[in-house]
């Protein structure tokens, strides 16, 4: 475990010089694809299979630009802190997903939306992703993945001390809702060897 902490770090730290997302860059590239997400997978918000190899795009559950901004940044391009990089390049926070969806999420809050309307219809069967519009837009991810969301946002607000934008309830409402499958544990204790550090969230489950 040692040595592998010493080699995310070793990846990570040539680039805090810059005022980038390098370190985030690096560890997706170094780390997130060929160690963690070496084999087969499922994306985040839809459940959809991909074969090993197949990348897609990489979500941040906690958004960085919320780390930015709680860093004192302007945006995530411009944050020359060091906390801003571990904290957008923790991989108990980084999850494949397809790029519409990603994208429809940008940082947007989690919620509750009444009924069932999927945000995109042109697929079959349609993802269970739903999302308002306006200022106020938010998302409701589908319920067998609630848990995952709610861990991961958890762990950042408790790890970074990040502000919780009001969903703190929710989540943790989640949280006990959708306890982890043993996909979801076998993910944690790879991360965990990779990064050399736990989620609390996750432990209370094992």
């Amino acid at each position: 475990m040692i040595t592998k902490y010493l080699v995310l770090i070793a990846l990570v730290f040539p680039f805090l010089s810059l005022a980038d997302d390098s370190a985030y860059q690096s560890v997706r590239d170094n780390v997130f694809w060929p160690q963690l997400y070496n084999k087969a997978y499922e994306g985040l918000y839809c459940g959809r299979q991909f074969p090993q190899g197949h990348k897609i795009t990489v979500e941040h559950v906690y958004p960085a630009g919320w780390i930015a901004a709680a860093n004192g940044c302007p945006n995530r391009n411009s944050c020359p802190k060091d906390a801003y990089r571990k904290a957008s390049s923790d991989l108990h926070n980084l999850w494949p997903a397809e790029g519409r969806y990603n994208s429809s999420r940008s940082n947007k809050p989690f919620a509750v939306i009444p009924g069932n309307d999927p945000r995109f219809t042109d697929e079959d069967p349609p993802c269970d992703f739903e999302r308002t519009t306006g200022a106020d837009a938010v998302v409701e991810p589908r319920d067998s993945v609630k848990g995952e969301i709610a861990r991961s946002l958890l762990y950042m607000i408790w790890k970074y001390q990040l502000p919780d934008q009001g969903m703190y309830q929710l989540i943790m409402e989640w949280n006990f809702r959708d306890p982890p499958t043993d996909e979801e544990k076998r993910r944690y204790l790879d991360a965990q060897m990779l990064q050399g550090n736990s989620n609390p969230y996750i432990e209370m489950w094992m």
